[in-house]
């Protein structure tokens, strides 16, 4: 699902004054009967985001937001591409594998800050 300049005008709703988004990806809740999910990285904070089932361009409200010094990662690509995040585990598709890893990355290295490696989408 590719992620519209309108779509992150709606999930900046759900942020801070102030933050901005760094990365943003779609991803299901494994196990979940509401899967559909947007995850958001501002330099502040992760946010999980929950969609509609029928309608995942809108965003309905914050599931879960921790600091920013916590990792996404590692995405375990074995069978379906997936990581766990506070506890919960996450299904991405393999298109996001690698904004998961640029997030990561980042934290690693503020000095480096990687492009967002799909800033089309």
């Amino acid at each position: 699902m590719p992620i519209s300049s309108k779509f992150r005008e709606r999930i900046q709703r759900f942020l801070e004054t102030g933050e901005r988004i760094r990365y943003v990806f779609p991803a299901e809740i494994l196990g979940s009967i509401s899967p559909g999910v947007v995850v958001v990285v501002s330099q502040q904070s992760i946010t999980v985001l929950s969609t509609g089932i029928f309608n995942r361009s809108k965003p309905k409200g914050v599931l879960a937001k921790s600091p920013r010094g916590v990792r996404l990662g590692p995405v375990d690509t074995n069978a379906a591409a997936w990581f766990t995040f506070n506890g919960v585990h996450y299904e991405v598709d393999d298109e996001y594998v690698p904004v998961v890893n640029a997030a990561d990355a980042e934290l690693g290295s503020p000095d480096q800050v990687p492009q967002d490696p799909l800033p089309e989408l």
